[in-house]
């Protein structure tokens, strides 16, 4: 099974024509947004010495902005929290904001934002904490909540039976994996096999750059090329999807791999550029990064989640990022499928 990892959006990386939001990247930054309100982070951003690329060019579509729901706290969720956040009355959460339309830098901003960034601010509305978001590699965000440095990551990560074995995770969305090419499609490519011997991309750390290198993997592309009797793909990793992206405008790769929201985000926004190619595969659950200890905070975010959905908080953030075919009705404590 394969699966997963508004202003104005211009064209980045002059010269090879890449395109920018793909692109919403900037220098890396943190914001801290208590309930009710979000405060720049540049020196985070200054700090982690990334810069994104910058450049001109409108292109097509357009975004949605920010959707801050202003909830009340909850005396009941905030009674579950461990005594460490309710003492210091925030909650720190790491994110690679180079995942749009879930998490992601808009233009000429140092201030991550997205869905999953919205999800994270009304979890912390509604828990009557103060949060922090910490831009981070996504390779290394399990390892940085494990090490304290992080209290919960928030970045698209698919829930594993691999990655539960370092985490725990809350569910809140479903996503799929979908393959990008460049537009008119010149490679006619149509799914996974055809993607044997190509040079192909995917971000760093993510199921889908596995599946181009692991023939034991769920959703093997290497195993499916090995059973089709052809090469397996030439795979590329990068550090940053707006990297992929950028790779694949340049012709650097003929395809790559991401999950569906973001696949389906960036042909919005890049108008003719891009182009999607067969049907999303494997849909899983995304969810919230947790460390096993302090273990009260587990069950504390879930039962968060779950009154965001049932409150129709929820639908209203999926909905203005154009989401809601993702939408869950039940958040789970570990709820990898595979």
């Amino acid at each position: 099974m394969l699966s997963l990892k508004k202003s104005r959006v211009r064209s980045a990386l002059l010269g090879t024509a890449a395109v920018g939001i793909l692109l919403a990247t900037a220098a890396c930054g943190a914001s801290t947004t208590p309930p009710g309100s979000t405060t720049s982070a540049a020196a985070s951003a200054a700090a982690s010495g990334s810069a994104a690329p910058s450049g001109g060019g409108d292109v097509a579509g357009a975004e949605p902005t920010s959707l801050n729901l202003n909830l009340a706290k909850v005396d009941s969720l905030n009674a579950m929290l461990p005594d460490k956040l309710k003492q210091s009355g925030t909650i720190t959460v790491a994110t690679d904001p180079t995942y749009a339309p879930n998490e992601f830098l808009p233009e000429g901003s140092d201030t991550p934002t997205g869905m999953g960034i919205d999800v994270a601010n009304a979890l912390g509305q509604v828990l009557g904490l103060k949060v922090t978001v910490e831009p981070a590699s996504f390779d290394g965000i399990i390892a940085g909540l494990n090490a304290g440095r992080y209290d919960i990551g928030m970045s698209s990560f698919t829930d594993t039976k691999e990655r539960e074995q370092s985490v725990n995770f809350v569910t809140y969305f479903t996503a799929g994996t979908s393959i990008m090419v460049p537009a008119g499609n010149p490679k006619n490519i149509q799914g996974p096999t055809d993607l044997c011997g190509l040079p192909v991309g995917a971000q760093n750390g993510t199921t889908q750059l596995a599946q181009l290198t692991d023939a034991t993997v769920d959703g093997s592309v290497v195993k499916a090329c090995q059973d089709a009797g052809k090469a397996a793909p030439v795979a590329q990793g990068f550090p940053k999807q707006t990297d992929v992206n950028a790779a694949l405008v340049a012709g650097r790769i003929d395809a790559y791999m991401a999950d569906s929201p973001v696949v389906d985000y960036a042909v919005k926004i890049t108008g003719d550029r891009f182009e999607k190619v067969g049907g999303d595969a494997g849909a899983a659950p995304y969810g919230i990064a947790i460390p096993k200890e302090p273990a009260e905070l587990t069950p504390a975010l879930q039962a968060a989640m779950q009154h965001l959905i049932d409150t129709g908080a929820y639908t209203k953030i999926l909905d203005n990022w154009g989401l809601t075919g993702g939408a869950i009705t039940t958040s789970q404590i570990n709820g990898a499928i595979y």
